[in-house]
């Protein structure tokens, strides 16, 4: 019977540090241990789960208590500067996650794109002292809404036809700005 290998302190803080960035069978291999092993001592060490371990949220999750689309949450990370860690949870399956500090930091200066009045008393704890104040205004908000096909070709068919944006936003039931960065997409994919 083979004796188990006791794991060197230099060995705990590689988990550690890879744990999220790297995937198990990857650490594994560097430990020369099996993926069995590695699950049982990360455990062990009170690290078995990558969100947990983080203290961060999933986009999926802040999407949830903010009570949007996960999507939206993804285009304030690609296009507006919300700060997200891409993450490793056990085998191969990558996360997005939001620290909720830098979340609030974030929506402080973001306020227009957040309808607070949804958002439950302490949901994203330590809530800022003027989420109370947001939380009393029901703000109309847009948030991101992925474009159909049949959306874009309509969209083109009005720009074509010589229809303004405000004519077109209406029709399509998207903001002016929507519009106009979707026309300039299209445009440039043509070329």
């Amino acid at each position: 019977m083979r004796s188990k290998m006791k794991y060197a302190p230099e060995d705990i803080q590689l988990i550690k540090d890879q744990l999220g960035s790297q995937s198990l069978p990857s650490i594994a291999r560097r430990l020369n241990r099996s993926l069995t092993a590695l699950e049982v001592k990360i455990t062990r060490l009170g690290l078995s789960h990558t969100k947990s371990y983080t203290g961060m949220l999933t986009a999926g999750e802040l999407a949830n208590i903010l009570k949007i689309d996960r999507n939206t949450v993804m285009q304030w990370v690609l296009n507006h500067e919300l700060d997200s860690h891409q993450r490793i949870t056990r085998n191969k399956k990558k996360f997005t996650f939001i620290n909720i500090d830098d979340f609030w930091a974030w929506a402080e200066s973001k306020r227009h794109k957040i309808d607070f009045s949804k958002l439950e008393l302490d949901a994203l704890p330590p809530e800022p002292e003027w989420v109370a104040e947001e939380r009393k205004t029901v703000r109309q908000v847009t948030n991101y809404k992925a474009w159909t096909k049949k959306e874009e070709k309509l969209l083109m068919e009005f720009y074509c036809c010589g229809k303004s944006l405000g004519e077109i936003s209406e029709l399509l039931g998207r903001t002016r700005e929507s519009i106009r960065k979707k026309i300039n997409r299209v445009i440039h994919n043509k070329q």
